[in-house]
């Protein structure tokens, strides 16, 4: 019974310890402002439509997930006010839109 206990005890404190490290990744990205929108498709991955409907020029990038894993591209978009940007990533690396940040 006390190596259950024991065993119990250790996958808590690792799921706690995961936990404090997906907080400590959550400080670093930053959002976008909401006048800077996305639409996506997937389509033999998963492809991206940016458009900046802010008055000042946008620096953005994607992120998406894999098998439930964060996956950001080192891709940084920098879009003009009103322009548009299409992006896209292969499904063997991004299997979910996630959202925008900033970079």
């Amino acid at each position: 019974m006390k190596l259950v206990h024991v065993l119990a005890s250790g996958v808590a404190a690792l799921g706690l310890l995961a936990g404090a490290q997906g907080v400590a990744q959550a400080e670093g990205v930053h959002s976008v402002p909401s006048c800077v929108e996305a639409d996506w498709t997937p389509l033999l991955g998963i492809h991206v439509t940016i458009t900046n409907n802010c008055s000042t020029t946008q620096q953005v990038n994607v992120q998406y997930s894999f098998n439930g894993a964060p996956y950001v591209p080192d891709k940084c978009h920098t879009i003009a006010p009103g322009a548009t940007v299409t992006t896209s990533e292969p499904v063997w690396k991004a299997g979910r839109f996630e959202g925008l940040i900033s970079c």
